[in-house]
């Protein structure tokens, strides 16, 4: 009969186990507490690659688009595309209208610039533009157009309490204008 002893909880490479978890664990549970810490006390998290993550602007099938702000960054501003194309056989006139309320996100302080192929067609308060229809030229067959939703707020707009979301609809009506 063979017997086996195991090394007990004394042995000296027992005990670098020991002090190598309690290494790893302490710094761990510091990090944990700290971050726990700071969300307790509203302190905004950050990061290089979340830049707008609170920026969301969704086409619809409609020929419309949906700008939905629900955090910023005091001092950021980030931009979305969307391209508009006639798919049709004929020249077709373009216009463009949002439909919002002036955003009450941040104190009112959030900027809205839309530009349509690089030319600005409004540059001011976010909502500001409601119910104002725009005629933004031709669109050749086949051809695209491309309108470019920058936000932003000022470097000393209040992060916190930044209220309710900022909404806009946007639509696009394509008209023929060929001869019937």
């Amino acid at each position: 009969m063979t017997t086996t002893t195991m090394p007990s909880a004394r042995t000296p490479s027992a005990r670098a186990s020991a002090t190598s978890a309690k290494k790893f664990i302490l710094p761990v549970v510091t990090v944990i507490g700290a971050g726990a810490l700071a969300m307790v006390m509203g302190v905004p998290w950050t990061s290089a690659n979340e830049g707008g993550a609170g920026i969301r602007l969704q086409a619809d099938a409609n020929q419309g688009a949906k700008l939905t702000i629900t955090t910023m960054e005091p001092g950021e501003s980030v931009s979305r595309n969307v391209t508009i194309r006639n798919s049709g056989a004929e020249d077709s006139r373009l216009s463009f209208e949002e439909n919002a309320a002036p955003a009450t996100f941040a104190n009112g302080e959030l900027n809205l610039k839309i530009e349509h192929d690089g030319r600005t067609v409004y540059d001011g308060t976010f909502g500001a533009m409601n119910d104002v229809s725009q005629d933004v030229g031709n669109l050749p067959p086949g051809g695209s157009s491309v309108f470019t939703f920058t936000v932003s707020l000022p470097k000393d707009a209040p992060f916190a309490n930044q209220g309710e979301p900022a909404v806009a609809s946007y639509s696009w009506v394509n008209s023929n204008t060929g001869a019937e």
